[in-house]
């Protein structure tokens, strides 16, 4: 009887480790997917800024333009050229902002995995 007891006993402490086992296996691999995400997320807002950069280099080529014709009196074309650079700046806010958005979510991301170890 006292043999049957220890084995129980024996049996339930092997199945409480494997659970505290298996629960903290589960926190690592949402911590490894949480770090996933986030290195996702800075990638995205990396590429954000560098056509952010692009859409930049585009505005100020278009108000060189713009100064340009406006030397020469060409108003209507200077025009032109002038409001190209607006909407390339409105384009490079656009793009940056999204990297911000990216860059807050890549933090996100960090935190939960964060957690996700304290837990395991």
């Amino acid at each position: 009887m006292l043999s049957r007891v220890l084995a129980i006993v024996t049996l339930f402490m092997a199945m409480a480790v494997a659970d505290a086992s298996a629960q903290s296996d589960y926190y690592v691999r949402k911590a490894q997917e949480y770090q996933r995400e986030a290195e996702y997320y800075q990638k995205r807002a990396a590429d954000y800024r560098r056509e952010a950069e692009y859409y930049l280099k585009r505005a100020e080529e278009y108000q060189k333009e713009a100064a340009y014709y406006t030397r020469r009196g060409d108003v209507e074309r200077a025009k032109s050229y002038a409001r190209y650079a607006e909407q390339e700046m409105d384009r490079y806010e656009t793009q940056m902002r999204y990297a911000a958005e990216a860059d807050d979510k890549a933090a996100r991301y960090l935190r939960y995995a964060a957690d996700a170890l304290d837990k395991s």
